[in-house]
């Protein structure tokens, strides 16, 4: 079984307060606080000097920053998401990290009650459970793959391009970014030219996008949200087989850099 996990956790503010629109790095911080709380161990392994990490995190969800800031009034509710995308750090957060969430914690200097969690997609759309070995047989072996995905990106996504910082979701750069982090963490081996395979027979068929600038501290990072639909135009079965399987990860391993900052929520909708 290769579980991949997707859990929600619910806060309420206790009292109000002013957070920096980049609320990506609070739950960064939040994430590694908690298990340094839980599980010194693994915590250390987390941190350690890896180039993929088998995580994601979002930022705080549903809030409107103005300026660069966030006004919180008390009782404001809000929500993140982190992700596993390997069955020992699925164990783990189910058995250790979720279960022993304190009452309260602190964000951005602003202490949030917490209300609940979930790991059931009924409850709530950004949460899930699935056994990617099961996943990727279903995709692989599948007698008819797609020809069409439409996808979301829900935060501010970007990719580091030839050229330098890219806050457009290109194919080539989509598909190479969901690729790495499979090869790293998933359980079956995909070509690695897939991204040079897609390039002549992958493209954009739709998309409503908008650039949204990320503040933190001094620095800006410019990312796309909204959505966008490719399309195979002449691409061998066996590709588009591995297309079905990345896009589906992609709502777990996310799109782009920073992902375990908050950049890339993304989800697969048709």
């Amino acid at each position: 079984m290769t579980q991949l996990t997707a859990a929600v956790i619910r806060l309420a503010a206790a009292e109000a307060g002013t957070l920096s629109a980049a609320t990506g790095r609070f739950v960064h911080g939040f994430w590694f606080d908690q298990w340094a709380r839980v599980d010194a161990a693994r915590a250390d392994a987390l941190h350690a000097g890896q180039d993929l990490r088998p995580f994601t995190l979002s930022p705080l969800m549903g809030l409107r920053p103005r300026r660069g800031e966030i006004a919180v009034a008390p009782d404001t509710a809000t929500w993140f998401r982190v992700t596993t995308l390997t069955s020992e750090l699925s164990a783990a957060l189910t058995a250790t990290w979720l279960p022993q969430l304190p009452e309260q914690i602190i964000l951005g200097d602003t202490p949030w009650r917490v209300t609940g969690y979930t790991l059931d997609a009924e409850a709530h759309p950004w949460a899930a459970r699935e056994d990617f070995r099961v996943v990727a047989e279903q995709c692989l072996l599948a007698a008819h793959p797609g020809r069409r995905w439409r996808l979301r990106f829900a935060t501010p996504t970007a990719f580091h391009g030839a050229a330098g910082h890219l806050p457009f979701p290109l194919p080539g750069a989509l598909v190479g970014s969901w690729l790495r982090q499979w090869q790293a963490f998933g359980h079956v081996r995909l070509p690695e030219t897939l991204p040079e395979a897609v390039h002549a027979g992958l493209v954009v068929s739709a998309y409503r996008l908008q650039t949204v600038p990320v503040r933190d501290r001094q620095r800006i990072t410019i990312g796309c949200v909204g959505e966008l639909t490719l399309s195979a135009t002449k691409l061998a079965k066996p590709t588009r087989a591995a297309l079905d399987l990345l896009t589906r990860y992609a709502t777990f391993a996310g799109s782009g850099h920073r992902t375990t900052q908050g950049h890339g929520l993304t989800r697969l909708l048709a």
